[in-house]
């Protein structure tokens, strides 16, 4: 019998799955693009943010607070130089001009300025540099400058002078570096727009102005530009330059604005020999300033805190002073192979950014000072020639043959410039200025605690003064301005430390002219120690203690104990500081005399005593308020 035949089973068809569409290198490049720049503006944006709130929510009470109240007092109709003679420099002055008078007699508009402007800075920083280093040495660069340059220790309360002059020299940097290698004559010009207003914050801002020169007219010498094209980079400049300055020479002689115009500065360097050189004001102020530093605070002392900050900014130094070796290496090589750069090469711009580097690196000890502030600059140059670094390590990584060896070179830097920094973010025993404890603080003050010197008798003066009374402050707390929102009777809201007593005389010749015109309701003596912080301050009415005394005193209102008091104080700090010390204080004792005659003491009874007898005051603390005498 015969098996039933099997039934075919048709034929499996096979399905082909529809293939995954793969992403275009094409799609892949644009993400990459909008990625990476997104990532590196979430990580630069954070230490910007952390600085920005530190700085709205502090405030100034020295130099920012003299900018606001010269501006506000111009803004309502004080005649500059005349009736308002401003501690600020030109371009400081314009920008609280206009923060002033958009927001108000605080510092809220000139910080808004100044942020923006650093913002501008740091994204034009991070094109240049990606167009010239490439993108990972950008991301670096762009980083470490936000990073240094926010942070709360150097950077202040934001209406600082360096800040603005440093966000002029990064784009005027980033411009011309854009020019040199796309071409564009616009981009020079905006250079030198932008440069050319650096010093007019701060002299030093040359610094910038000084290194595209050089660059510039060495181009020719190293082969690397014909002279047609060097000068046609020097017109471009000079051309930019002049629309950028020119509007500012139009209206200070329009006006007849009683300021330094713009550069003068150079122009007494220049003719200081000359039997008619520069014996204006502003020249025997401001050598005056340098050369009284330089006396009162000797090198071995300034040595020591030049290298006490070198140290906190160890980091951004190791990384260009490296780049530096990096380039002379490469340069060595590059002549003993016989091998020529090529035009766009990034070899070309280290000397660029190494002057500019060099040149903020010696320009803090100009002042014996080393204030804190003075340090901000070489961090932006640093931060753009360590991107040559980063940018000639990752080309030789991306080739090399050993890649396991590179990378760990690579993480071995990254923890390093972790280490340098780590006392920036963090408490550590050195410093105690991180961004940790800057932003305790600064949430501590929008709670309404740690307030600034100067707070308390601002507010009292404001509450006890109409608003068309005038006050003025002695020493260096012109915040006190701010916070009272009052204007000074002076010309010239505060004095700065420590003049030579010839100026010291002019000063207060001047001044006790002024106020006899229009007295004051209030006269607030700070008593600030100024550096050197070891000589006592200039009290318009001393606190004393004797020998046998208990508790400190005010000096007694009888003519023969102020005059065995002037007579012994003078012998002392002639003996103690020298006879220049004794001269000022007696060339003080008019203005001395005048608040003891026209004004009181305010708030006696609010004076205590401390365990160890010193006379504080419960409301104002070191600050001595005086009220004008009813008559």
């Amino acid at each position: 019998m015969s098996k039933p035949a099997r039934k075919r089973r048709p034929a499996r068809k096979h399905v082909i799955a529809p293939q995954e569409q793969s992403i275009s290198p094409e799609t892949l490049e644009k993400m990459k693009r909008l990625v990476i720049p997104l990532a590196v503006a979430i990580l630069a944006a954070i230490p910007f943010t952390m600085g920005k709130y530190f700085e709205f929510a502090s405030i100034d009470p020295f130099d920012s607070g003299a900018y606001v109240h010269s501006a506000a007092h111009i803004l309502s109709g004080a005649e500059i130089g005349v009736d308002e003679k401003p501690s600020a420099q030109l371009g400081t002055l314009l920008v609280n001009l206009l923060g002033v008078w958009l927001f108000g007699f605080n510092e809220t508009g000139p910080k808004l300025i100044q942020m923006f402007l650093q913002a501008a800075a740091l994204v034009l920083m991070f094109v240049a540099m990606r167009k010239l280093f490439g993108t990972l040495p950008a991301s670096v660069g762009v980083i470490m400058a936000s990073v240094f340059l926010s942070w709360g220790f150097i950077s202040k309360t934001g209406n600082v002078k360096e800040q603005y002059m440093i966000a002029c020299m990064v784009i005027g940097m980033s411009c011309f570096v854009l020019y040199r290698l796309s071409g564009r004559w616009w981009q020079a010009m905006l250079a030198g727009a932008a440069v050319i207003w650096a010093p007019l914050f701060k002299q030093t801002g040359v610094s910038a102005m000084g290194a595209i020169g050089l660059f510039v007219i060495l181009q020719p010498f190293l082969k690397n530009e014909t002279w047609k094209q060097t000068g046609k980079d020097i017109l471009l400049l000079l051309a930019g330059a002049a629309v950028g300055i020119g509007p500012l020479y139009f209206w200070m002689l329009a006006w007849n604005v009683q300021m330094a115009l713009p550069y003068e500065f150079v122009w007494h360097a220049l003719v200081k020999f000359l039997p008619a050189g520069a014996e204006t004001e502003e020249a025997k102020v401001a050598m005056d300033y340098i050369s009284r530093s330089r006396k009162l605070v000797p090198f071995s002392e300034q040595w020591r805190k030049v290298l006490h900050h070198y140290r906190q900014l160890m980091m951004p130094i190791l990384l260009a002073a490296s780049a530096i070796a990096a380039g002379i290496v490469r340069w060595i090589l590059a002549l003993l192979a016989k091998k020529e750069t090529r035009k766009t090469s990034y070899d070309r711009f280290v000397v660029l950014f190494s002057v500019w580097w060099i040149l903020d690196m010696a320009f803090v000890w100009i002042s014996p000072r080393s204030y804190v502030q003075y340090y901000l600059p070489l961090n932006a140059s640093a931060a753009m020639l360590g991107g040559y670094l980063v940018a000639v390590y990752w080309d030789k990584a991306k080739v090399a043959v050993h890649k396991p060896g590179w990378l760990i070179a690579g993480i071995v830097g990254l923890f390093l410039m972790i280490v340098l920094s780590w006392h920036v973010f963090f408490d550590t025993g050195s410093v105690r200025q991180s961004y940790a404890y800057m932003l305790r603080t600064a949430s501590l003050r929008r709670k309404g605690g740690a307030p600034y010197r100067g707070e308390a008798v601002g507010e009292y003066i404001r509450a006890h003064s109409k608003p068309t009374d005038k006050i003025y402050v002695w020493g260096w707390i012109p915040g006190i301005y701010v916070k009272a929102q009052r204007f000074s009777a002076a010309s010239r809201a505060g004095c700065l430390p420590r003049p030579a007593p010839s100026v010291l005389a002019e000063i207060v010749s001047e001044l006790l002219t002024e106020l006899k015109e229009e007295m004051p309701k209030f006269i607030v003596d700070t008593r600030k120690r100024h550096i050197p912080a070891v000589r006592p301050p200039y009290e318009l009415w001393p606190i004393v203690r004797y020998q046998g005394m208990e508790r400190e005193a005010f000096l007694a209102l009888d003519e023969n104990a102020i005059a065995a008091y002037e007579t012994n104080w003078a012998e002392m700090l002639r003996k103690s500081f020298g006879d220049e010390e004794a001269e000022r204080f007696n060339i003080l004792a008019p203005f001395r005399k005048f608040v003891r005659e026209n004004y009181e003491i305010a708030e006696m009874k609010q004076y205590g005593f401390t365990a160890d007898g010193r006379l504080v005051h419960r409301m104002f603390g070191a600050e001595v308020l005086f009220r004008l005498k009813e008559k």
